[in-house]
C-alpha cells in the first residue's frame, strides 16, 4: 500500500510534504509493529508454557568409562549421585567435584528409569570428557512450566531484550569476526514457508505450542531487522533519506531518491526470484529419492 503523496511533496497533506520527525515515525511504524508482535508472542509462550530442560546423552566415546557403563545416545540423565540434573552445566559441576570416585547417574531409556555406575577420571584423554560422554541440553516437553501474567511479561520482556541486541548487534559483531559473516544468509518466502511448516508440525508431534510460536516470534524480529537495513525500497533505505534531510536541513531531489527507491526495488524483486528458484530446487533435492 502506498501512502498519498509518497515521493510527491507537492500534494499538499501528502506524505512527503509533511515535516520529516513526522515522516521518521511513520516508516518507523511498520518495524515497530513487528517488533511488538514478537515481544507479544514471547509473553504468550511463558503464558503457555515452556520445556523444561532435561539432559540427553548424545554420544559414547570407545573405551570410556560411560562405555563401560552400558551409556548410550538418546540416554536422559536424570540424576548424578541422587542430585537431580536438567542441564549440561549441572552435570559437569557434579562430576568436577567427584573427579577420581564412581558416581551413580540415573538414567531414561526406552526400557525404564535404571541406575549405572561411571568412574569419573581425572584425567581424561584429550578430546574426552571425564566420563567420556557426550551431553547436550534438550527441551522436555512432558514437564511444561507455565507462569503468571507478570512474571510471563517479565520474562518475555526479558527474552525480547535479548533476542532483539542479539540480532541488531549482529552486523557489528561479524564486522569484528565474532561471528561468520553466514549467519546473514538471506532467506526467501520458500524457505521460510518450509520451516514454518516444520515448526507447525513439531508442535503438534510434542503437543505444545511452543515451538511453532518460537518460531512466529523469530521471523517477526528478523522481519524487523530487515526492514531497517538501509536498502533503498525498504523502510530502512527511506528512513536513511530523511535523516540525510534531517542533518542537511533540506530534503533531497524526490526524483533522484524515487530513482533510487527503483532501483533498490528491482534488486530486491531480483533477489526474491534467486532466492526462490534456489530453495525449490533445494526443497526438491531433499524430498527426493
Amino acid at each position: 500500500m502506498r501512502l498519498r503523496g509518497e515521493e510527491d511533496p507537492g500534494i499538499p497533506e501528502g506524505f512527503a510534504a509533511r515535516p520529516w520527525a513526522w515522516r521518521l515515525l511513520i516508516l518507523a511504524a511498520g518495524p515497530l509493529m513487528n517488533m511488538a508482535l514478537a515481544w507479544g508472542v514471547l509473553i504468550l509462550i511463558f503464558l503457555l508454557g515452556v520445556p523444561s530442560s532435561q539432559v540427553r546423552v548424545e554420544g559414547v566415546a570407545a573405551g570410556s568409562p560411560a562405555a563401560q557403563a552400558g551409556l548410550q545416545a538418546g540416554d536422559v540423565i536424570l540424576a548424578l549421585d541422587g542430585v537431580p540434573v536438567e542441564r549440561t552445566e549441572d552435570v559437569r559441576r557434579l562430576a568436577q567435584e567427584r573427579k577420581g570416585r564412581t558416581v551413580i547417574l540415573r538414567i531414561q531409556r526406552a526400557q525404564g528409569v535404571q541406575e549405572v555406575s561411571v568412574y569419573v577420571r581425572p584425567d581424561p584423554p584429550p578430546g574426552q570428557g571425564a566420563m567420556g560422554v557426550i551431553i547436550a541440553s534438550v527441551p522436555d516437553y512432558s514437564r511444561m512450566q507455565r507462569f503468571g501474567l507478570g512474571e510471563a511479561m517479565a520474562r518475555g520482556t526479558v527474552m525480547f531484550g535479548a533476542l532483539t541486541a542479539q540480532l541488531f548487534s549482529l552486523p557489528a559483531r561479524i564486522l569484528l569476526g565474532l561471528v561468520p559473516a553466514q549467519v546473514l544468509q538471506p532467506a526467501g518466502p520458500v524457505r521460510i514457508g518450509a520451516e514454518a511448516g516444520e515448526a507447525l508440525r513439531t508442535s503438534v508431534e510434542v503437543g505444545s505450542a511452543y515451538v511453532f510460536l518460537t518460531f512466529i516470534a523469530l521471523i517477526s524480529l528478523a522481519i524487523a531487522f530487515t526492514n531497517l537495513l538501509p536498502i533503498p525500497a525498504l523502510d530502512g533505505g527511506r528512513i536513511l533519506f530523511v535523516l540525510i534531510e534531517a542533518v542537511r536541513g533540506r530534503r533531497l531531489d524526490p526524483r533522484r531518491e524515487q530513482v533510487v527507491h527503483l532501483i533498490g526495488f528491482a534488486f530486491l524483486l531480483a533477489l526474491l526470484i534467486f532466492l526462490s528458484i534456489r530453495e525449490i530446487g533445494e526443497l526438491s533435492r531433499g524430498a527426493g529419492p
